[in-house]
């Protein structure tokens, strides 16, 4: 049976709206893919509608009238809402701008088919390794708990003992490790030292200033000032090797 995905495409031109969602099931159909297409002209209206349907993926204009692409993102992104967002756009000058939502593609429109079979094909990868993501064997004092390494928001440092926060659960698991020990083990699964007492999961990174770095669930954690740049330089990278950000 085919894999089965929800799309919604907003763009307030009518017309491309529906070229977009044509191109989008061919290219879908293309990898095995029986994607369904709920179009919207504002994004308003998607906002409207989001309550009442699941979709796996949104396809976001940037420049539309009221409400912008960036901005309902960052307002889905408020609500810890972790939606796949891809961004079709002629605002190539936005693209950082946009990767403050963690969008896994940006497609330009002066160059829309050979973006959108690049950049689709790519999130489908993306996809399917995130659905067959590592898992590791966090033991405690009590038991031993398989957790996703993309569950893993953070590592709070507790002095002879670490706090891991994972997505879902109401309290850490902690462990007896050093710091140095978990940074070692997850240097390669994304995760960043922002201060000697926090290692975060780039996947949850929304923001980094102002001597804090701030999750997409909305918790701010103190990030020192010696390592800032370094957060902001590791972040970008990882987003690029990771999730291969096409513009």
């Amino acid at each position: 049976m085919a894999e089965r995905l929800r799309v919604a495409v907003c763009d307030d031109d009518e017309a491309a709206l529906g070229i977009i969602s044509s191109s989008l099931k061919d290219v879908f159909a293309a990898h095995g893919i029986d994607a369904t297409t709920s179009l919207f002209p504002s994004a308003q209206e998607l906002s409207q509608a989001m309550p009442t349907r699941r979709y796996d993926l949104l396809l976001l204009d940037i420049d539309m009238p009221g409400l912008d692409g960036i901005t309902f993102a960052k307002q889905l992104r408020e609500q810890c809402d972790r939606v796949d967002i891809m961004y079709i756009s002629n605002r190539e000058d936005k693209v950082f701008d946009s990767l403050r939502v963690s969008p896994v593609g940006f497609i330009r429109k002066s160059r829309f088919l050979s973006d959108m079979s690049e950049v689709v094909g790519t999130y489908l990868e993306q996809r399917r390794g995130r659905h067959s993501q590592s898992t590791v064997m966090l033991r405690d004092s009590d038991a031993v708990y398989p957790v996703r390494v993309d569950q893993i928001s953070y590592i709070e440092g507790q002095r002879k003992y670490q706090a891991v926060h994972v997505e879902g659960r109401n309290s850490p698991i902690v462990l007896r490790r050093t710091m140095g020990e978990l940074e070692r083990d997850l240097a390669d699964e994304g995760f960043i030292r922002i201060h000697k007492g926090y290692l975060v999961n780039y996947r949850f990174i929304e923001v980094v200033g102002s001597g804090e770095v701030r999750l997409t669930n909305g918790e701010a954690l103190p990030v020192s000032r010696r390592k800032e740049n370094e957060t902001r330089e590791k972040l970008l990278e990882f987003v690029q090797d990771n999730d291969r950000i096409v513009f």
